[in-house]
C-alpha cells in the first residue's frame, strides 16, 4: 500500500500587524458614522415632538375660541375658525405621521450603532490593539 502525505494547506491570507491595525480602525470609523447618524436621527425625532406639541397648544386653543364663540348666543358660530382648527388637526396628523418614521430610523440607527461598537471592540480586544481601563479605550503601541 502507497504512503500519501498530507500536507497543511498554507494560509495566504495572512493579515499583518498592519493590516489589522487598519482594520479595527476602519471598524472604529465606522462605529464614529453610526454614532453621528443615530444623533442625526435623534434631533430629528425632537425636532417632530417639539413640532407635535406646538400644534397640539395651537388647536387646543383654537378649539376653546371656538367654543367661546359658539356659548354666545349674539354671534354666529365662526366657519372660518372651524377651517382653521382643521387645517391644524391636518398638518399635526401629518407631523405625526413623520414622527412615527422618524422614531422607526432612530430606532434602526441605534441597533446599527451598538452594533458597529461590537464589532469594533470585539475586533480591538481580539487583536490586542486595544484594551479598555477605567471605562477608557487605549491603543496599545
Amino acid at each position: 500500500m502507497a504512503k500519501t502525505r498530507t500536507t497543511v494547506p498554507q494560509n495566504t491570507n495572512v493579515e499583518t500587524r498592519a493590516d489589522i491595525k487598519k482594520k479595527v480602525q476602519m471598524l472604529g470609523n465606522e462605529y464614529a458614522t453610526s454614532i453621528k447618524a443615530h444623533e442625526k436621527a435623534s434631533e430629528k425625532v425632537k425636532s417632530l415632538q417639539k413640532q407635535e406639541q406646538k400644534f397640539e397648544k395651537k388647536i387646543q386653543r383654537l378649539e376653546a375660541l371656538h367654543q367661546m364663540h359658539q356659548k354666545r348666543k349674539i354671534q354666529k358660530p365662526k366657519p372660518a375658525l372651524q377651517k382653521r382648527i382643521q387645517e391644524k388637526q391636518e398638518g399635526l396628523k401629518k407631523i405625526q405621521k413623520r414622527l412615527k418614521k422618524a422614531l422607526k430610523v432612530e430606532e434602526s440607527t441605534k441597533d446599527e450603532m451598538e452594533e458597529a461598537e461590537a464589532f469594533w471592540k470585539f475586533e480591538a480586544m481580539c487583536s490586542g490593539e486595544a484594551y479598555q481601563e477605567n471605562g477608557q479605550w487605549k491603543w496599545r503601541e
